[in-house]
């Protein structure tokens, strides 16, 4: 009677309910490399790689955008300063500090415009390649 009135599907007794075999032994089920979707199974490359990639390129857009206001509240202050100075020498320095902070607007730049995840090794860091442009050398 217990066998009438079943309604866990042969859960407990590990049958497919549709075929009403055992599925736990079944020689056609696909292992777990087989079920992952056709772009999960790239060499070398599943989620936790893209999800990896998606981490570093949200975080780098993050960075460039959290200091790029105060550099932009800086450029504007240097531009009023050199406005108003009168010396040139100062407006000289005013300028040497301008131009290394428009160095670092265009690198915040590439860095906000990263498409891919790559890395380079620079003095024994491990960094990420953001394509940068030449490096200014200070005046």
């Amino acid at each position: 009677m217990a066998d009438e009135f079943d309604t866990h599907g042969g859960r407990r007794k590990g049958e497919d309910r549709r075929r009403g075999r055992d599925r736990r032994v079944d020689r056609d089920r696909r292992s777990g490399t087989e079920r992952r979707s056709r772009q999960d199974r790239r060499v070398g490359w599943g989620r936790i790689e893209d999800q990896r990639l998606e981490g570093v390129l949200t975080t780098a857009a993050t960075v460039a955008h959290l200091f790029s206001q105060p550099l932009t509240i800086i450029i504007g202050h240097v531009d009023l300063l050199l406005a108003s100075v009168e010396d040139q020498a100062t407006k000289s320095k005013l300028k040497i500090i301008k131009g290394q902070l428009q160095s670092l607007s265009i690198t915040l730049q590439d860095l906000r415009s990263l498409r891919e995840y790559k890395t380079v090794d620079f003095d024994g860091f491990t960094l990420l390649d953001i394509g940068l442009r030449k490096v200014r050398k200070l005046d």
